[in-house]
């Protein structure tokens, strides 16, 4: 847990210009020509932490891979004691600042769109509820070692809202074999074409196959009629 995780923050401000995480968790406002887009960047690593003595492999906070006396000084987590109830106040705190800002954005732009490391399969009763009441349109992840769409089929509990796992870029690791023509969804990349009414969601394989496809239209949060909300052009 005290992997130089601040030194990812204050890259941000470094001479490149090529790195934009300026908090553990953020919120920006895009404007593009004739609409606009909130995205919001969580910090889920909750969903990887536990008591010390849990599984080393899946726990940031465990006793194995952690020094006794690791410590991220006054930022947080002080001591690997305070590792477990730190994250999980991270949570309760982003939890309401996501909820403040998913109800100002509501009105305000075209598309809401969640960016998350784990999937919403993490946290399935939190983020069924934030996209029923919300409208949240879309949801970006990663984690898994694939590439994943989940749009409109009967088993997405999030429907009609898109929810994608990004997590084929590379590296030694995938869920399974992949092809080497690239007919699978092992290694690739998601690209996203943005307009005010629709987003068009297409996978690109690793040999250039386009796998997964989808267009996404925007929706309204539940209860909320069409003169309730005005939607700027």
């Amino acid at each position: 847990f005290n992997a130089a995780w601040d030194q990812v923050i204050a890259y941000t401000w470094g001479k490149s210009g090529r790195w934009l995480t300026p908090a553990q968790y953020w919120r920006v406002r895009v404007h593009y020509p004739g609409f606009a887009v909130d995205y919001f960047f969580v910090d889920t690593n909750v969903f990887d932490s536990g008591p010390i003595e849990a599984d080393p492999s899946h726990n940031l906070c465990n006793n194995i891979n952690n020094d006794a006396d690791a410590s991220c000084g006054a930022e947080g987590p002080a001591s690997l004691g305070d590792c477990p109830g730190w994250f999980q106040r991270l949570w309760a705190e982003q939890s309401k600042w996501l909820e403040e800002g998913l109800a100002t954005s509501d009105a305000e732009t075209n598309w809401q769109i969640v960016v998350s490391h784990f999937p919403p399969k993490w946290g399935i009763d939190f983020w069924t509820d934030m996209v029923k009441r919300h409208g949240i349109d879309m949801m970006v992840s990663g984690h898994a070692h694939n590439q994943e769409l989940h749009h409109l089929e009967a088993d997405n509990w999030l429907s009609p809202s898109a929810w994608i796992v990004s997590g084929g870029g590379g590296g030694i690791t995938s869920e399974a074999m992949p092809d080497a023509a690239g007919n699978d969804d092992q290694y690739g990349f998601f690209e996203l074409t943005l307009g005010a009414e629709e987003i068009e969601i297409l996978s690109i394989s690793h040999g250039g196959v386009r796998t997964l496809q989808s267009v996404l239209e925007r929706r309204r949060p539940e209860g909320f009629g069409e003169e309730e909300i005005v939607f700027k052009k």
